[in-house]
């Protein structure tokens, strides 16, 4: 039953691929992600995250970049921000993945209905990760056409990292370090993996994504019709991605048909 729903799957994709135009973006990043991922695949988060991040960049990274002003109190304002470091790349990676990491870390809840009812997968902190983690490799794809995509990408698994602490800490009253650290560095092989498997499903069929999230989201339970419904989900929000513009995909407040929520302090508090 498996093979024949993932391949109605596949052929439908296909099908799909075939009456449009590959759009530029899909030939630039997408046909080459499977060899960049390899590379792109970030380094464990640092903290705290902004000074990391701001060793990180390379001189020709750190360049400012330019926008015409409109008008004497536009350019004003402009030059202004300028000098204090607002349209520095590490500043704008830190405020598009800070949009970009509060929509993935509210799938979830906003999607409740589809993920524990349709998908049935169960309610739990596993269960959070995965789907958030699923949502951030989306992202991350898409980054990586972007100039200076190393530093987006890091910034916002940063953002992940950093979220997952609080929320053992204060969500779940976890206050030992040790099993703290445990946690982190087995959620940090998830993360790894999962992105190298599901990779590696966008770049070949979709029996290779739907082993991808079998493993990664259901955890090897999950039958096939749910496996082949997330399949589509993926192809489809990767296709969404893909013909998003730059400009509107940096400063988007809205992605996966949600929006980014307001700003929230530490979980728990």
């Amino acid at each position: 039953m498996a093979p024949s729903l993932i391949a109605r799957s596949t052929l439908t994709f296909a099908r799909g691929l075939a009456s449009k135009p590959v759009p530029a973006y899909t030939t630039r990043a997408f046909a080459t992600s499977w060899i960049q991922s390899k590379h792109a695949t970030v380094s464990a988060p640092s903290s705290p995250a902004p000074s990391s991040d701001s060793k990180a960049v390379t001189p020709e990274a750190s360049a400012e970049t330019e926008a015409p002003a409109t008008g004497f109190y536009g350019g004003f304002l402009r030059g202004l921000a300028k000098v204090t470091g607002h349209y520095t790349v590490s500043q704008t990676a830190m405020r598009s993945t800070h949009n970009f990491y509060e929509i993935c870390a509210a799938q979830l809840e906003s999607k409740r209905s589809f993920w524990i009812d349709t998908c049935g997968l169960p309610d739990n902190f596993q269960t959070w990760f995965s789907i958030t983690h699923l949502h951030v490799w989306l992202l991350m794809v898409r980054i990586r056409a972007e100039d200076h995509g190393k530093v987006f990408q890091q910034q916002l698994v940063n953002h992940f990292f950093h979220d997952i602490e609080d929320r053992m800490r204060y969500n779940h009253k976890i206050s030992s370090g040790r099993i703290i650290s445990t946690y982190m560095h087995d959620f940090l092989a998830q993360f790894h993996g999962g992105v190298l498997a599901y990779d590696e499903g966008m770049c070949k069929d979709d029996p290779i994504m739907a082993a991808a999230l079998w493993r990664n989201l259901f955890t090897s339970s999950g039958n096939p019709a749910q496996i082949a419904i997330l399949v589509d989900y993926v192809r489809k929000e990767l296709q969404v991605l893909d013909t998003t513009n730059s400009e509107d995909f940096l400063e988007s407040r809205k992605l996966f048909g949600t929006e980014a929520p307001a700003l929230r302090g530490v979980p728990g508090k």
